[in-house]
């Protein structure tokens, strides 16, 4: 007497737990692997947006103005009376349509959704005009200028033709940056660059 071919119901039971382990093994390795690659993306992105922000402030302190215009400094930071960290800077390099002398100036304060915004705002040194604030970039959980005198740091400065800072420093700390410290970066004012 022969034995039919097949497999027995303990058997079909056995092979298909293996194979949902297994899925289950191959869908977890997946879903860890996409959950790194997006925090990968977003800390990228996040430092990507420091840059090119410390790229621009620093393209606009290369033009600063060594002297007052219109009863403004030539540049002022740090705290504003809302406590919201600021700079603004008189500056030939403000990257805008509109050429001259520019009254350029950033600050950091919550958006009308409570994210922290970075707004940026322009105007030309003879316009009457208010100011009208520009949102430049979201994304940044703190913001912080400093300025070096020659002896120390300070953390608020009011320039007049005679005493601008020798250095500036700006400390970015990014929201999907993760755990990765603050960008900080210093600029060297051009004019106290030496000529090679």
């Amino acid at each position: 007497m022969s034995r039919s071919a097949g497999f027995t119901l303990l058997e079909v039971l056995v092979a298909i737990t293996l194979a949902s382990l297994l899925l289950t093994s191959i869908y977890g390795v997946f879903s860890a692997t996409a959950t790194a690659k997006e925090q990968v993306e977003k800390r990228g992105a996040a430092i990507h947006l420091g840059r090119v922000l410390i790229a621009r402030l620093n393209r606009e302190l290369l033009g600063l103005s060594l002297k007052s215009q219109n009863n403004r400094p030539p540049l002022r930071g740090g705290e504003n009376g809302l406590g919201e960290p600021y700079i603004e800077l008189l500056t030939t390099s403000s990257g805008g349509p509109q050429s001259g002398l520019r009254l350029v100036q950033y600050r950091l304060s919550p958006d009308h959704d409570n994210r922290m915004t970075l707004w940026r705002a322009e105007k030309g040194v003879n316009d009457t005009a208010e100011q009208k604030d520009e949102k430049l970039a979201q994304g940044l959980a703190q913001l912080a200028f400093s300025f070096f005198d020659g002896q120390s740091w300070l953390d608020n400065w009011e320039s007049d033709d005679n005493n601008l800072p020798i250095l500036v420093r700006a400390e970015l700390t990014l929201e999907d940056a993760g755990d990765m410290p603050p960008l900080l970066s210093t600029f060297d004012l051009p004019h106290h660059r030496k000529s090679p």
